[in-house]
């Protein structure tokens, strides 16, 4: 896959130790992978989350497996492998995405806890391993993923897999039932903005907690 017309983006972390996050990607989303080869803010929003639970020492995945649904670029994905070396990281997405994420998990240094592979939301699938974490942003953007990726989340997520799902607000009716569809299946809260990084936040972007519903024996 030939990336010249891509250009790098890069994520400050909060630990001083370690370089930045880069990861190539098209902001104009014209290329053939489309929107799914630009950095969105949705996506920065959870990356730094994420780092700064981490800051925090509220977030500890060492021995965890981590699955991320809808990986665009892998900057997320990759943010939390980087942050978190001890932990196993799978970036997924279409098959004509699967390219760039594999050249960006290269230009971090990341293929020993990071890999990627295609997992399309409309096609049935099943992993070796239930994930301990699933990661989704800006997954809802389109009403005719919705379906998909709720029965993907049913399928893949176990009784004990932590889901964190963010996404910026564009259509709040079709978001709402979305909501309402993954609320059948899962519970969840919503992440206040005091517990997100202080600088990279947004009124429009939400982020969710949630986990399996536990089912009450008959």
């Amino acid at each position: 896959m030939e990336f010249s017309q891509y250009i790098e983006y890069e994520l400050e972390i909060s630990r001083a130790d370690m370089p930045l996050i880069r990861v190539l990607q098209d902001p104009s989303g014209m290329t053939r992978c489309g929107v799914g080869s630009t950095v969105w803010d949705t996506g920065l929003v959870l990356a730094k989350y994420l780092d700064h639970q981490t800051s925090l020492g509220k977030l500890d995945l060492s021995g965890k497996t981590v699955l991320e649904l809808g990986s665009g670029t892998g900057l997320v994905g990759i943010t939390l492998g980087r942050l978190h070396p001890q932990c196993q990281v799978t970036l997924t997405d279409k098959e004509e995405l699967v390219p760039l994420l594999n050249r960006n998990i290269e230009l971090n240094s990341a293929t020993d806890n990071t890999r990627a592979q295609c997992l399309d939301w409309t096609t049935p699938t099943s992993l070796d391993t239930v994930p301990d974490l699933i990661i989704v942003s800006d997954g809802i953007f389109d009403k005719d993923l919705h379906q998909p990726l709720a029965e993907t989340l049913a399928r893949l997520a176990g009784s004990e897999t932590r889901v964190l799902l963010a996404y910026e607000t564009r259509k709040f009716d079709e978001e709402a039932e979305f909501i309402a569809r993954w609320s059948q299946t899962f519970r969840f809260r919503d992440i206040k903005p005091s517990e997100q990084d202080p600088v990279m936040q947004s009124e429009d972007i939400f982020l969710f907690d949630g986990e399996r519903k536990i089912k009450v024996a008959e």
